[in-house]
């Protein structure tokens, strides 16, 4: 006969089995709660390792952000120079070192100068402008400017390319001036060949008229040439007017002759050149 083992009944076995879990669960929540009394595990001490430190000089002197730029400081030019000297005409140029200016009043003759020359003794060309130049005066920025029209004091008058003789003689003996140099004869003569034949006088120069101007040929009249054109300039204005409308230039030509000075504009080569001449 084989003998049966008494079984625990179902409820007994629930009971056992949720009180052991019971116990268990509470030293869980003991430890949650901060209470590990006699289950307590001394912590081992970590040394503290300190980080490394670099150095960032070799990174930074490559730039890699960029780098701040220290503006230098802006020299103060003083004024208009009083050295007695006359700004005949600008070359501008890219790169600006291949600009020149036209200056009469120096230790020689009218001549071409670049940034950097010495005109006289005390003064040297610093920059160059499209209406002035700066000159550097024994370490003081002064500015050269051209003569205004209308007002071209004694001591300029006679600074420049003479234009008296521009238009070929033969035009000067048919006109009621005569051929006296005096300059308000020759403005006159001038006016009064351009009323009878503007387009003759454009000829005789030797001017074309284009779109962007009057163009400089190669039959250029020797007053032309002597004034400094050469062929193939594209004269583009003349006291900051855009000229090559005969109609309308015409008109202009006595506003021009009155001012007592031609600023004159023109392409040379894909170069801007400004030159200034009397005209009285």
């Amino acid at each position: 006969m084989i003998a049966r083992i008494p079984t625990l009944p179902i409820w007994g076995l629930a009971v056992a089995t949720a009180v052991s879990l019971g116990i268990s669960a509470g030293q869980v929540f003991w430890r949650l709660g901060g209470d590990d009394a006699g289950t307590r595990v001394a912590s081992r001490q970590v040394p503290s390792v300190e980080a490394p430190r670099f150095d960032l000089t070799p990174i930074l002197s490559f730039a890699p952000f960029g780098s701040s730029v220290v503006q230098a400081a802006v020299e103060t030019v003083a004024g208009e120079t009083s050295l007695g000297l006359v700004l005949l005409g600008v070359t501008i140029a890219k790169p600006a070192s291949g600009s020149r200016a036209i200056i009469a009043g120096g230790t020689g003759p009218a001549r071409a100068f670049y940034i950097g020359e010495n005109i006289t003794e005390i003064a040297s060309l610093s920059a160059i402008e499209s209406d002035h130049v700066v000159l550097d005066v024994d370490g003081r920025l002064e500015t050269l400017s051209f003569v205004k029209p209308g007002d071209a004091p004694a001591a300029v008058r006679s600074a420049g390319p003479d234009l008296r003789n521009l238009i070929p003689s033969a035009t000067a003996s048919t006109s009621p001036t005569g051929t006296s140099n005096d300059p308000d004869a020759v403005i006159a003569r001038y006016r009064a060949a351009i009323a009878m034949d503007a387009q003759g006088v454009i000829d005789r120069l030797g001017l074309q008229i284009t779109d962007q101007g009057y163009r400089v040929t190669e039959n250029a009249s020797s007053g032309v040439k002597q004034a400094g054109f050469k062929p193939g300039d594209v004269v583009t204005t003349v006291n900051g007017q855009k000229v090559g409308d005969m109609t309308k230039d015409q008109s202009y030509f006595d506003e021009v002759a009155a001012s007592g000075r031609a600023r004159v504009e023109l392409v040379r080569d894909g170069q801007t050149i400004i030159m200034s001449f009397p005209l009285r």
